[in-house]
Formats: C-alpha cells, structure tokens, sequence
C-alpha cells in the first residue's frame, strides 16, 4: 500500500500565510472579529522599560478565547501562543509571558465591565439581547482557599499569640548573640540582619493581623476564615461543604448573560435587587419579566419587583409544589380559608369567629429578618368550635393561630399569580434559561473553581468567564446563520 512523504523538516518555498492556518468557518474568526470591532481604549498592558507593550486587543483575543475554551491560567494560556494553532493566529504570533497575561487580566476591572457592556450592545444589534424575559440563578464555584486554610478568629488569634511570642523569643536570641560578637569581634555588624525565618513569621503576624480586623469589621467571631483568601466562607453544593463564592448569573430568552457578579453570601436571598439595577445598568432597560427560584424568595424581593413595574415569578417553594397548600393535613382548612380585614386588622375563620392580633414573633438570620403578626381568637373557642376536627389538633386554650408581615399582600398576589396554568407554563421556563447556562459555564468552560482570590478578583474572572461564552454564542448563531454581524455585508 503506499505511503504519503512523512518528513518533519518539510521546508516552504514561499512564507506561509498565518491567516491561512485558520479555516474560515472557525468560530475564532467571528470572535477576533467582535471584539476587532469593541473600543478597547480603556485596557492597559504591562509597559516594560525600554520596548512598546502588547495590543490590549490582542491580550483580549487570548484571554476572551481561552476562557471560551477551559484554558485560564496564564501559564497555560502561554504555553497555547507557542504549541496552538488558533491561539498563534489571535496573538498574531506574539507571545507574552505569564505575567503579563495574569497582569492585564487582574488590572482592568472598569474596562472589563464596560467590556461586557459592549458585547451585549452588539448581540442587541444581531437580535439576542431582548429583555422580555430574565432568569437568575446562583451557583457555587469554589474558591482558590484550601481546606486547612480556615480558622475561627479565636483560634487565629491563638496562632498570633504563639508567633509573637516565638518572635520575641528570636529577636532576645539574635540580640543576646549580637552582644556576644561585639564582645568577641568587636562592634563591626550592622546588627539589623533578620534570620529568613523571622522574616516569615512576621508576614504570617501580618496577615493573621488582617484577619483578625476583618473578622471585627464583620461582628462574626465564629465564622471560618482563611489566611489565603480573606473573603472566602463555607458554603453548602452538591459535593458538600467547601471554601466557595456564590457566583450569579441572569440570562435572556437566548440564554446570553445580561448579568454576573460574584458575592460572599451563600444564600441568595438579598440579590433581586443588585440583578436588577446591574441589568439595568449594563442594558439600559429593565426586564420585563424577572424569574427566580425558591431560594431569592422574600417580602422585600417581591415589593420590588412590583415597584420595579417587573413582571416576577418566584414561587415559596419548588416547582412541583406550586399552587399546593403546605399542611401537615391535607383536609384541614389552610390559611386561604381565613379571610383578613384590613380595617380592622383581623382575621376571620371559616366558622365565623374574629381572630384578633395577640403577639409578635421576631427572627433574624446572618442575612435577613422577618417579624411576623400572630393572630389567634378568643382563648378557648377552638375547643368549643364544630369545626376543631377541620382547623386544628392542638387541645390548648389558644387554639388556631395565623401569621402576617408587612409583605402577606405581594406573597399573595405571587401565590395566585403562580397558581395559574399560565404562571407555571412561565415560571417553567426558568430551568431551560439559566441551568443551561450554569451548565455551559462549569462543563464547557471548565469552569468550577476560581484562580484569582478575594471578591475583587473572583468578580473579575466570573466577568473574563461570562463574556467569553457570550462571544462564543453569538459566533455559534453567526456561523448557524441564525445571526448576523450589523457590519457583515
């Protein structure tokens, strides 16, 4: 059978063309093409004594695409501008180091935001970028913070006093031999030499230090926290507990990101309102319908979302529990058998009976509160009542309680809301919207723990990510013909 010539040092009678080595219908092409079309005014790059820096637009093309494909770290990223022939024909054959690379990711922050601002201004133009409709979701992505990193502010401060101690215990010990060589040799020594290993115990004070004001900023003096990312915390993910940030993210109809930001809470609770002024922000508008799992379920979200003139969808509990009453028995009466009287501020039950407010009950968490009214009838009447048997099983004198916060109306109009065939076909869209898009994230983009540490840095690698699958979405639907360039002729 024959063979085709094989020979390694094959020579080139003329110079290749580098635009050459990339076929046409690469999706590289539409990206290098995007962002060819971006102002990149703002970026900065590393400026070496004696020679020019590197093209901002350049340095994007390699980051924006090794994120789109799962290569982030900036070592690995170099390695790709030598070896990958996609990566060569981005950089246009420059090289920069690592260190360059990791510099301009993590020293343009501003540019990045109004980067990713710019991007969606393109994909409104190729029609992908509507806001009628906007699903959040949080997802955990682990922090660059080992495990054994973390301790309680009691215990660090226990480390601090240990190496305080040891400190001066080095310090009497150089002095104490200072004096002996000045009294053997004579007083010749500069005497202010510090052993390395003083050198790093002192950085270590230092940094527990940092720690310790950090955890007395916060009034948390039980908390985990690290002494290589100070703003990592535990939080709880399918694969159990670990040093994590709670990355959000909020998408449109076709599944292109509208918003991302990165926060130190583990609950979701309190992040409805920076999603919305951050879409607005980045968008100029406002959805027009909002949706939100379980988790971001709260009084305060829903006036929000009602101020906001938002359409939002977000139920009290899991999708296939909507428009189910929870009790622990089903044919006793639930609370929409009891009718409330705002003029009055009481209840009425089903047989009749006035249920009058009789106590408060506070409750307070890390991240929220919630003060409940309580109301209850007359002492006695439910045990007198026929209708005990459908309304409750306790044989107390109290009876039947019902409890109200300031939010019942908003909780309400979302029950009834929800409880609609049309709601559940709306709100069902939620997990065809963003868990895809979380999915794209962590599998194609490889994209499950953070490189750069603390908030700032976490924020500005989740933006670096969430724009990078944009621009890889947007050259999918190009080369689909799905979409269109506004520049393509």
């Amino acid at each position: 059978m024959p063979v085709r010539p094989y020979d390694q040092r094959k020579m080139f009678l003329l110079p290749p063309c580098l635009d050459e080595w990339v076929r046409a219908d690469h999706p590289a092409r539409v990206v290098s093409d995007i962002v060819d079309h971006l102002d990149v005014s703002e970026f900065r790059t590393v400026h070496h004594e004696g020679r020019p820096c590197f093209a901002p637009r350049m340095m994007l093309k390699v980051l924006l695409w090794g994120y789109a494909n799962g290569v982030r770290a900036s070592r690995k990223l170099a390695e790709r501008l030598g070896a990958d022939v996609v990566f060569m024909w981005l950089a246009g054959m420059e090289q920069p180091d690592f260190r360059t690379i990791c510099l301009f990711r993590r020293n343009n922050p501003a540019a990045l935001k109004r980067l990713f601002a710019q991007v969606l201004g393109i994909a409104r133009d190729m029609g992908l970028c509507q806001l009628g409709l906007v699903a959040l979701d949080g997802t955990k992505v682990r922090a660059s913070a080992g495990i054994n990193s973390f301790k309680r502010p009691a215990e660090w401060q226990k480390e601090l006093t240990r190496l305080e101690e040891e400190i001066q215990r080095m310090l009497d010990e150089a002095e104490a031999q200072d004096r002996a060589d000045d009294a053997a040799y004579g007083e010749d020594r500069r005497g202010d030499e510090l052993p390395k290993e003083l050198e790093q115990k002192q950085a270590r004070v230092k940094k527990i230090k940092e720690i310790l004001a950090e955890a007395e900023r916060r009034g948390d003096k039980k908390a985990l926290m690290s002494s290589t990312d100070i703003d990592a915390g535990y939080m709880h993910g399918p694969a159990g507990s670990l040093p994590a940030y709670n990355a959000q993210v909020a998408v449109n109809e076709h599944q292109m990101i509208v918003y991302a930001e990165v926060t130190t809470e583990p609950v979701d609770v309190n992040q409805v309102g920076p999603a919305l002024a951050g879409i607005e922000e980045t968008t100029g508008r406002k959805p027009e319908q909002f949706l939100a799992d379980a988790g971001y379920r709260s009084g305060p979200n829903l006036r929000l979302l009602e101020d906001e003139r938002v359409d939002g969808y977000i139920p009290e509990t899991g999708e296939k529990h909507i428009g189910r009453t929870a009790r622990r028995d089903s044919e006793q009466y639930g609370r929409e058998a009891f009718r409330y009287d705002r003029e009055h501020d009481c209840y009425r039950c089903p047989a009749g009976q006035t249920m009058t407010r009789t106590s408060e009950r506070r409750s307070k968490t890390k991240y929220s509160e919630q003060t409940k009214r309580i109301y209850r009838p007359p002492r006695g009447v439910c045990l007198a009542c026929p209708r005990k048997a459908q309304c409750t099983v306790s044989n107390n004198l109290l009876g039947r309680s019902i409890s109200r916060d300031d939010y019942e109306e908003e909780r309400t109009r979302m029950r009834q809301k929800l409880g609609t065939e049309e709601g559940k076909t709306v709100y069902g869209r939620r997990k065809c919207l963003v868990e895809p898009a979380i999915g794209q994230l962590k599998v194609i983009g490889g994209f499950r723990q953070f490189l750069l540490r603390e908030r700032q840095g976490a924020g500005i690698e989740w933006k670096w990510m969430t724009t990078a699958l944009n621009l890889l979405k947007m050259s999918w639907k190009v080369l689909s013909g799905e979409a269109k360039l506004a520049w393509a002729t």
